[in-house]
Parts: C-alpha cells; sequence; structure tokens
C-alpha cells in the first residue's frame, strides 16, 4: 500500500513539472531574461496601421513607443534598427509583408539579382540592441531566391524572445541570428515557404528554401565565443527545404519542435563546428516527415556535439537513434517539456499551436482560450484510462461519443515505443491492454481516433 501511494504522488508530481502553457507570460530557455518594455499601457503604447507609422515607431526612443501594436497588412521597407526595452505584438491578423522581387528573365540577370537583393527583408535588429520582445506577428517575404538577399528578421541583439511568429516565404531565409547576438529564445514559431522557389540566383541554389541560420560563418560569433538559443514548440512546417536550423558557433537548446515538410531531400538540422565549437541537445522533438534529421557539417577549428533525448519520427514513430556525437549537455536551466506523443497535435494546431494565434486586444492584453498542454489536456474527450498505476491490464473506457479506426500506442519517456494496436471501435466500449511483459516505469499512452487523440501517463510496477 505505501508503494502504490508513493508511485501514485510520482505520477501527481510528473503530471505537474510536464505540463506547459501554449500561452506563455514570460521566456524560457536562454532568452529568459527578456522582458520587453513590460505591460503595455495607455502611456507607453502605440498602434500602428502603416509602414510609416511602423518606421517612426521602431526608430523613436520615446517611452509612448516602447510597446507598438501593429494592426492590419503594412507593406514594408527593409528596416534596420537599434532596439533597447522594447515590445512589437501583432493584433489578431496582423502581418508584416515585403514581397519584391525582381525577374525580368530566364535566367534572372545580374541587375535582378542585385535589384532584388537591395529590396529585401523586413526587419534588422542592430548589434547593440538588448531586451526585445516580438509576438503574434505574420512576417511575408516573395519567396526563396539565391542573390545573397535578406531575411525575413535578422538579429544580433542580446536577451531576445520571438513568440508565436509566423514566417512566410524569405527571400535568402526566415529567420537568421547572427554577428553579435546572443540569449535568444524563439518559442511557438512557425517555418514555412508556401511560394515556388526561383531559380537561377547568383548564389547557386535553385531551391533555396532555407530557413534559419545560427551564425553566417566559422568566425561569425558573440563576444562569449557562442549563440546561445533556445528553439521551444517550434513547428518546421511544408517547404521547409534545410537550415531548420543551420548552425556554428553554436549552443543550441530544441525543445518539442515539429518537423513536417514533404520536400525530397530536406535536411533539418545542420551543425558545424565553426571556430568556437558547437553543442546542441535535441529533446522530445517529432520529425514526422523529414529526410535527414541531422546533417553534420566539417568546418572551422571548433568540435560538435549533439543529443537526441527522446525524439521519434517518422508516421509511425519510432525513436531516433544513432545520431548522438560526443557528449552534449541538457541545458541547466529551469524549463517545462511536452511528452513527446503530444508534440504534432499541439505544435500544428492552427488555433491553439506554432504561429501567430495568440489572442491580443485593442490595448496590447495578449489571452488565449486554449488550455494548458498537461498530458491529458484535450479539446474532445475520447474517455478514461485507469489504473494509472498498474501490474497487468490498463483499461481504457470510450466516451459514448466516439468510434471509428484507433490506434492505442505506448511509449516510454524516451520516446522507444514498447507497443501498438489497432481496431475499429464503437461508442462506450471498453478496451483491455495487457502490460505485464513492459519493465517498470513511467510510461505514456496515446490513443488516437480519426483527428482527434488523447495521451495519458501510467506507471508499470
Amino acid at each position: 500500500m505505501k508503494k502504490t501511494v508513493l508511485l501514485s504522488f510520482l505520477l501527481l508530481a510528473l503530471n505537474f513539472t510536464s505540463g506547459q502553457n501554449y500561452y506563455m507570460t514570460s521566456p524560457e530557455g536562454f532568452g529568459a531574461a527578456a522582458t520587453g518594455a513590460g505591460t503595455p499601457t495607455p502611456t507607453n503604447t502605440v498602434t500602428v496601421t502603416t509602414y510609416a507609422q511602423l518606421k517612426t515607431a521602431l526608430t523613436s526612443t520615446a517611452t509612448a513607443n516602447a510597446v507598438i501594436l501593429v494592426s492590419g497588412t503594412i507593406t514594408c521597407d527593409y528596416t534596420s534598427v537599434l532596439l533597447t526595452n522594447r515590445t512589437i505584438i501583432g493584433l489578431p491578423g496582423a502581418r508584416l509583408r515585403n514581397t519584391q522581387i525582381t525577374i525580368t528573365a530566364t535566367p534572372p540577370t545580374a541587375a535582378d539579382n542585385t535589384t532584388s537583393a537591395n529590396n529585401s527583408g523586413i526587419l534588422y535588429i542592430k548589434d547593440g540592441s538588448t531586451n526585445v520582445i516580438i509576438r503574434n506577428l505574420i512576417f511575408e517575404g516573395p519567396g526563396a531566391f539565391d542573390c545573397d538577399g535578406r531575411d525575413l528578421l535578422t538579429s544580433e541583439g542580446k536577451n531576445i524572445w520571438v513568440d508565436h511568429c509566423e514566417f512566410q516565404d524569405g527571400m535568402d531565409g526566415n529567420f537568421d541570428i547572427k554577428g553579435a547576438a546572443d540569449n535568444h529564445t524563439v518559442s511557438w514559431c512557425k517555418f514555412t515557404y508556401l511560394k515556388p522557389p526561383y531559380a537561377g540566383g547568383s548564389g547557386g541554389s535553385n531551391d533555396h528554401r532555407f530557413s534559419g541560420l545560427v551564425g553566417s560563418g566559422i568566425t561569425d560569433m558573440p563576444t562569449d565565443g557562442r549563440f546561445s538559443v533556445t528553439f521551444k514548440n517550434c513547428y518546421w512546417a511544408e517547404g521547409c527545404r534545410e537550415r531548420m536550423p543551420r548552425a556554428r558557433n553554436a549552443e543550441l537548446h530544441i525543445l518539442n519542435c515539429y518537423y513536417k515538410t514533404s520536400i525530397s531531400g530536406a535536411k533539418a538540422i545542420g551543425l558545424g563546428a565553426g571556430d568556437s565549437g558547437t553543442t546542441c541537445y535535441v529533446e522530445n522533438c517529432n520529425f514526422e516527415q523529414i529526410t535527414t534529421i541531422s546533417s553534420p557539417v566539417t568546418e572551422g577549428t571548433g568540435t560538435t556535439s549533439v543529443k537526441f533525448d527522446g525524439c521519434t519520427k517518422g508516421t509511425v514513430p519510432t525513436a531516433v537513434t544513432g545520431l548522438d556525437k560526443l557528449t552534449a549537455i541538457k541545458p541547466t536551466y529551469s524549463y517545462t517539456v511536452l511528452p513527446v506523443a503530444n508534440v504534432a497535435g499541439y505544435v500544428s494546431n492552427t488555433s491553439c499551436g506554432a504561429g501567430a494565434t495568440l489572442n491580443v486586444t485593442a490595448a496590447g492584453v495578449i489571452s488565449t482560450s486554449c488550455p494548458n498542454l498537461g498530458v491529458e489536456d484535450r479539446t474532445i474527450s475520447l474517455g478514461n484510462l485507469y489504473p494509472t498505476t498498474v501490474d497487468t491490464n490498463l483499461t481504457i473506457d470510450l466516451s459514448d461519443s466516439v468510434s471509428g479506426d484507433a490506434t492505442i500506442s505506448i511509449f516510454s519517456t524516451s520516446g522507444q515505443k514498447a507497443y501498438s494496436y489497432s481496431k475499429i471501435v464503437s461508442p462506450s466500449e471498453k478496451l483491455s491492454i495487457n502490460v505485464a511483459n513492459l519493465s517498470n516505469g513511467l510510461y505514456l499512452c496515446n490513443l488516437k481516433i480519426g483527428e482527434s487523440s488523447t495521451t495519458w501517463k501510467f506507471i508499470k510496477k
């Protein structure tokens, strides 16, 4: 009896520590020090609807422009700006777009390349910038064109949090972190290419849908030698071909991210050492549809280490193995983790997932009607699992409102699939699962019926 009580207490504690919020009030990870301009108030907030207003607000140092609310679609030119203690928030549907591109011939002329490159990009956060928050914005470019152009967003700042943004069709890339940049958290962001790439660019790639860089070369690094970046709950979606991200001279934590792109030959994480070395800890990520998960690059005089912890791959999830190199250390900062079995459903959710999906009032107050992301949160109740501490048989009592093709999968906490079974189920059916052969420990049981799924934790004793 004492053992059962202890295990039940452990289960409750793990449920608490592993849950996380779709809406984050503050960043976790390397960018945790970012506070921006603080809470929006009538005296520190301005709403912009045109590029002229946006540029004025960005370049202003007045307190009245500390928080910038973007409303509607604003067609932008490239803007390079020094930002300190600033917050930029998109109201629902807000979009910054620069779709300028010049193609007058096939293949494009030298003038086409130069003009397109000079007109590209949206926002460059300059060296010297610090404590900046950007949330709930869509950045739209013209499509990928390898002409040495600019990214939708480039950061050389420190203590930066980019949250719930969507990056579409950057010319040279979607989002680069380089130069003096350090201590960034990129959370709940979506990266995608919706437009076909332009071939014939001067850079040589006919398909430059390369999403993002951390470090632009083997000698590019901040003063401490490594770019410290957390990617949390991000979604590299349809159209992405490479650089998800590509890094050198970096200290990366890639947590609970989702990869799904049908592009043939797509490469997810590209790691080069640079001259200061790179370390990358990849935790509870779902590489559902990607050709190459990790593509090491030999460059520089440093070393590269990478660890894949609890990650899965494939439409029928299997553990990611055989890709670790040397010893990548798990970050020591405090953070919350989503079970890998829930990553796809939560991160790709069009209403409550990655991208510009936050609720923002006209006064800049951010809220959400979406649930906290504990392992038992769900929009449709599929049923109940019991007992949560088990010797032999688990039971799932299905709801009276569900039926159809069902798949039950059991995973270890490292992401290894331990059991899978499929059948056609009826409303209110009782399902029994024999787990007697499982080793003792904590497991995740995922039930999927159609497009809905529920995941529970249980302990095999």
